[in-house]
């Protein structure tokens, strides 16, 4: 984990300014590029980017691992030194410039770029930033570096053999993928310098003159990113970006009733893969809460640079999140991270090493218990409450018999009871009763073989109707005859109509031909009825050229459509061109009418069209077009 030095300031602030609150608050998922030379708009890291104090460019080591240590030291953490030992340096300000200092760092390297957010994405009248990735499929390479962004929920302070402890939990639940989209916003850093002259001192990074580096692999030569009048870091350089927290100036959450975080934002989006953490934390002043500032703490990188001569070279290996498919059923994973930081108040050699041992689960498994704990209650609770609603029924099932009978109702259905009882008894008191009825049962059984009683049965056939479609016929005595009563096209009848007054003009027919000339809000309306329909048109050709959309009203208030309902449209004159005009066709008349099919020039393949409305779902009036002509 690299951290930097502005955090380990803030930390001095917080603790000897009881004012000051310094608490651990959000983190992002990131995949570091690998190193390659980028083609199509890809994003990978070029160390060589860089620029030494002599104005070469850096020459890689050929060990990713050194060159991303030494760039990150050598450019990131130079930088920010530079900055917080500039004399110009507000010391009164919260935030911290290390964010925008390793996006800038990353940017040069050429692993990160933004542009600007448009209004889908930010709200509107705020100046955000978004990464430089291609949605349209347009040949840009770009892969995002940041994938997701979360809360750090839990964090907690132990002290163990005399060892000093503050473990920060990183949860990544199993139920979210990437946050779709995220925004940048662009701040000045905290300096008035438009450059720093990485040249002096002897080209060696900012109060390493004259030290030798511990690691024998790696050098104090400070780098920089531009050689315009002289090799300088630049403060004003439009690189100067950091994640946009505030979850409300997101527009897709802030125009989305059912997005309030961005938890749930996160839900919308799908697998991906990350090799590094970003740590935040809060820094605020506790008799002032609005004067607060989010800034990073470090950057917490998952593994070591692997080399693959085969494929693009160096690269981090990612940890893959897979988010759960409802339609599939696959199973998605989650991660739970601990960072144990621990801090050394020794002034001569303040710094952060990383420590996880098998004893420091200790709190965590604590809060993974209480949260079982949580869940088995909340499930018992649950349980509770289905049971309680079942005896509520019962009770109310017992309330409506008590109180819809009396007791003389009750008396009434007892003597009844016992009367049968008393009369089944007298059947079967005594085998010689038994044996009676068996023999009168087969003399009728003789009766009917012998032919003295009829064999046929008349059945009530009153109790059989016709539905739609479907002819009884009962004129036979011995059978009912059911015949299909569907002739094929049921011929509806069209109107003239007016949709502003809602009334119906002339019935449309050869001989009275509508004429499309007519006002606007003049259109035609015909009443939908079971099976197949045939609408036919007839239209005055001399009066034929439009004026407006040709609209066509289906009235579904007395038979409502059904699922494969379909209705033809057949025009038996030649339309004109229809030029910038449609036929719209309407239906859905309790809502008011609503356009549920339009066509236009470029769908019609004849002067005589004919086409088909067909409802695919009844209930959200759903329907589906098929031009025959």
């Amino acid at each position: 984990m690299y951290a930097f030095s502005s955090a380990a300031r803030d930390l001095t602030r917080a603790y000897y300014n009881p004012d000051i609150n310094f608490e651990y608050s959000k983190f992002a998922l990131i995949d570091i590029p690998a190193v390659s030379t980028p083609s199509n708009g890809e994003n990978f890291i070029e160390f060589e980017n860089l620029r030494q104090a002599s104005g070469t460019a850096y020459i890689p080591d050929g060990n990713a691992n050194v060159d991303f240590a030494q760039t990150l030291q050598n450019y990131a953490l130079n930088f920010e030194n530079l900055i917080l030992t500039d004399d110009d340096f507000d010391n009164t300000l919260y935030s911290t410039d290390a964010e925008k200092i390793l996006f800038k760092w990353l940017h040069h390297l050429g692993a990160f770029e933004v542009k600007t957010a448009n209004s889908q994405q930010a709200v509107s009248g705020y100046s955000r930033a978004i990464e430089n990735e291609d949605t349209t499929n347009t040949g840009n390479n770009y892969s995002r570096v940041v994938k997701y962004i979360g809360n750090i929920d839990v964090s907690n302070d132990k002290n163990y053999q005399g060892n000093i402890y503050n473990e920060i939990f990183v949860n990544v639940p199993s139920s979210v993928g990437y946050t779709p989209e995220i925004l940048f916003k662009s701040t000045e850093y905290n300096t008035t310098a438009t450059e720093y002259d990485v040249s002096l001192n002897g080209g060696i990074i900012n109060g390493r003159s004259g030290q030798t580096h511990p690691d024998a692999f790696l050098d104090l030569d400070a780098l920089a990113d531009t050689a315009s009048g002289g090799i300088s870091l630049d403060p004003v350089d439009l690189y100067n970006y950091g994640i946009e927290w505030n979850s409300t100036l997101y527009s897709k959450i802030a125009n989305d009733p059912k997005l309030n975080n961005f938890l749930d934002f996160s839900k919308r989006g799908g697998d991906f893969r990350f090799n590094a953490i970003l740590v935040y934390y809060d820094l605020y002043s506790k008799s002032n809460i609005a004067n607060k500032s989010t800034n990073l703490y470090g950057i917490l990188i998952l593994d070591n640079f692997k080399d693959d001569p085969n494929s693009t070279g160096w690269y981090i290996p990612e940890l893959s999140k897979y988010k759960p498919n409802d339609v599939t059923g696959l199973n998605g994973n989650a991660f739970a991270l601990k960072l144990n930081v621990k801090f050394n108040s020794s002034l001569d050699n303040v710094g952060v090493e990383l420590n996880i041992n098998d004893y420091s689960t200790f709190s965590m498994d604590i809060f993974l218990d209480t949260t079982t704990a949580l869940e088995n209650a909340a499930k018992l609770l649950v349980e509770a409450g289905n049971s309680y609603a079942a005896i509520a029924q019962r009770v109310a099932e017992l309330e409506n018999l008590v109180g819809s009978s009396t007791s003389s109702d009750f008396s009434e259905r007892i003597t009844s009871l016992e009367a049968s009882i008393e009369n089944a008894s007298l059947n079967y008191a005594s085998s010689t009763s038994i044996l009676d009825m068996i023999t009168s049962v087969n003399a009728r059984l003789n009766q009917v073989i012998s032919g003295v009683i009829p064999t046929e049965i008349q059945y009530n056939t009153n109790v059989l109707r016709a539905g739609d479609g479907i002819k009884i016929d009962k004129l036979n005595n011995t059978s009912i005859k059911i015949t299909n009563d569907n002739n094929g096209y049921t011929l509806n009848s069209v109107f003239e109509y007016d949709f502003i007054s809602g009334t119906s003009g002339s019935l449309i027919s050869s001989s009275n031909k509508f004429n499309l000339n007519l006002t606007a809000s003049t259109g035609l309306i015909a009443r939908i009825r079971p099976f197949d329909n045939l609408i036919r048109i007839n239209h005055n050709a001399l009066l034929g050229t439009l004026t407006g959309d040709l609209n066509i009203y289906l009235d579904d208030t007395i038979n409502t459509w059904k699922n494969g309902q379909t209705v033809k449209f057949s025009f038996k004159d030649q339309l004109p061109n229809l030029q910038s005009y449609k036929i719209n066709i309407y239906t859905d008349k309790n809502n008011g009418y609503a356009l549920k099919a339009s066509i236009d020039v470029s769908n019609i393949l004849s002067q005589k069209p004919y086409f088909e409305l067909i409802c695919i779902d009844e209930i959200n009036k759903t329907f589906e077009l098929e031009i025959i002509r």
